[in-house]
């Protein structure tokens, strides 16, 4: 099992959650041990969690545990094997009873966004992401 850190249109209740996650095992929600940058980004409001440890806040998000095969389709939709895609990421993160797993997460670095338009977030909760079908 695959252990994935989700922080954004991924988590229950955003637009890519029922197409890629419904029916995993949510094994509960957790924060990052370590501060990170999340943001909004344009052209499609995207919410990206760049790799710059120690800057930002403690992102919340959920952990899901995947198998393999569910592990490359989020790879794929990702764009993990593009250039400028997202990269999976092993970090720590911690539940709400101080249990610290180390989990997967797509992060993306800042060379590779086009615009930031928002503060650092510490839980993603925007609703105007864009997706890629209304594009």
């Amino acid at each position: 099992m695959n252990l994935i850190f989700v922080y954004g249109t991924l988590k229950t209740g955003f637009p890519s959650h029922d197409e890629m996650l419904k029916g995993e095992r949510l094994l509960g929600l957790y924060t990052t041990v370590e501060k990170y940058p999340l943001v909004i980004t344009r052209p499609w409001f995207s919410p990206v969690m760049l790799p710059e440890a120690g800057v930002g806040h403690h992102v919340s998000g959920e952990i899901y545990g995947v198998n393999d095969e569910k592990l490359k389709d989020l790879d794929k939709f990702e764009y993990v094997h593009l250039p400028k895609g997202f990269r999976r990421y092993e970090i720590k993160v911690v539940s709400h009873a101080g249990e610290i797993i180390l989990a997967d997460a797509y992060l993306r670095p800042r060379k590779f966004i086009n615009q930031i338009c928002s503060e650092y977030l510490q839980c993603y909760e925007d609703h105007r992401y864009i997706h890629e079908r209304h594009r």
